[in-house]
């Protein structure tokens, strides 16, 4: 591993090594990535074999336990999947995005660090025992279905990979999982999503959650399997379906164990369930209670909100279709009861996706131009959280600057604190010409 940071003042520092040397063993095994290093780092005593120029240095380090050797190291190879899922939603995206979105990662260190999905249909047994042997928990899992034959046909698989076998042997091996099921209707739901529940539910000593999500069909599926959407109906019996195991679940283990996630409650109709419902919200991530999580948190952050603006201001907030019910019903009048405070809710579709993709997160700079340009957004546009991918860019790569640029307005996206909203709001100016009336914006000082 190619060494990229060496930490000032450190003990690598003070041992000599420099930024381009690479680590190749520590503690007498190869360093496969930064996990392994930080696996060993811990530890009072430990052995570095470097490669420094033209020769090897082996550094014998003895510390406390819990001093960093101050080291970081160049981002490693990311494992990609090997399914070929009928309901990929890689497979699903439109032409001319960056590369990265046509990546199907696969990468059970990635759901470690971060709460990736994999399938674990790749992992043998060595990849198995380093999750065990390192005390990678959590792991997310999707399962998708456990009856062989479903699997083979949603998934793609060559062979049977003997699922639940790997689940039974982290179980008894203490590592934590989250699982998911991804529903297609008329395929893995009914006796068949039953059959899943109920294999995963006997390791629920270490199955902490088991969330069920929609599948998700864009207008890009050109030579995909059909696939049937999730509509009112379907999900209000899912819902009705899934309850009564919850109410057993809950019983036996004291919590519901299979979680739907929340954009089955939204196309049904129904008030999205209290927090009790979600047992500490194990997969927010997934769409599971996190529109119960916002509007608590929301509730709790409205205490401390102005009650009044001493300048009038007008904010434009833009969400996508499915989130757009809650936000006009409980977030909306609350915001607008600050007085001097003008609240617009701007419903966006997806023109990237295409309509049936009705999520916040998916909605695209052009998406928000298109919806948006030419209307007064007012002071402040809002954007949902999780918009931006980590480079700070939206998912057809326009930055906030060029969109603040086409919508002549300032762009705030949406980080959880409402105090920065008004903050913000407090920062500028927005003032006109009165030749032409078109906008200025002096931004935020």
């Amino acid at each position: 591993m190619k060494i990229t940071l060496v930490d000032r003042n450190s003990i690598a520092e003070e041992l000599g090594i420099q930024v381009g040397d690479e680590l190749l063993e520590i503690n007498g095994t190869r360093a496969r990535d930064a996990i392994d290093y930080r696996f060993h780092e811990s530890n009072e005593q430990i052995s570095l074999k470097i490669a420094h120029q033209r020769e090897v240095v082996i550094y014998d380090i003895e510390k406390d336990e819990d001093d960093r050797v101050g080291l970081d190291f160049e981002d490693m190879k990311i494992l990609s999947c090997g399914n070929d899922c009928i309901f990929c939603f890689v497979d699903q995206n439109p032409q001319g995005l960056r590369k990265e979105l046509y990546f199907r990662d696969g990468d059970y260190r990635l759901s470690f660090m971060y709460g990736n999905y994999t399938t674990l249909t790749n992992a043998g047994p060595a990849i198995l025992n380093r999750i065990i042997t390192q005390r990678l928990s959590p792991q997310y899992i999707s399962v998708h279905a456990t009856d062989y034959e479903i699997r083979r046909h949603l998934m793609g698989l060559r062979k049977d990979d003997h699922i639940l076998e790997k689940i039974r042997l982290l179980h008894d091996n203490g590592i934590d999982m989250h699982t998911q099921v991804v529903l297609c209707p008329g395929l893995n739901d009914g006796h068949v999503l039953s059959k899943t529940v109920s294999d995963l539910y006997k390791f629920n000593r270490r199955i902490i959650s088991l969330a069920i999500v929609p599948v998700g069909l864009t207008d890009h599926r050109f030579g995909l399997s059909e696939l049937k959407k999730v509509d009112r109906t379907y999900a209000c019996n899912l819902l009705e379906a899934v309850k009564g195991s919850q109410e057993r679940f809950r019983v036996e283990i004291g919590r519901a164990f299979v979680y739907p996630s929340d954009e089955f409650h939204i196309l049904a109709g129904n008030t999205i369930p209290p927090s009790a419902y979600y047992d500490g919200f194990p997969q927010t991530e997934n769409g599971v209670g996190i529109v119960r999580s916002f509007i608590e948190d929301f509730e709790k952050q409205s205490l401390r909100l102005p009650t009044r603006l001493t300048t009038k201001k007008r904010m434009t907030m833009a969400t996508a279709e499915l989130p757009s019910e809650f936000m006009r019903s409980t977030i909306l009048p609350r915001l607008q009861s600050v007085e001097g405070l003008d609240v617009i809710l701007e419903v966006v579709p997806n023109i990237l996706y295409g309509r049936s993709v009705t999520v916040a997160g998916l909605l695209s700079g052009k998406c928000l131009c298109s919806a948006l340009k030419g209307k007064d957004c007012g002071d402040l546009l809002l954007l949902p959280p999780d918009i931006l991918n980590s480079d700070g860019v939206f998912l057809d790569d326009m930055s906030v600057a060029q969109l603040e640029e086409l919508l002549e307005v300032p762009v705030l996206v949406f980080d959880g604190r409402w105090s920065n909203v008004f903050e913000y709001l407090k920062k500028f100016i927005r003032r006109y010409h009165t030749e032409d009336l078109l906008p200025v914006v002096e931004r935020p000082y």
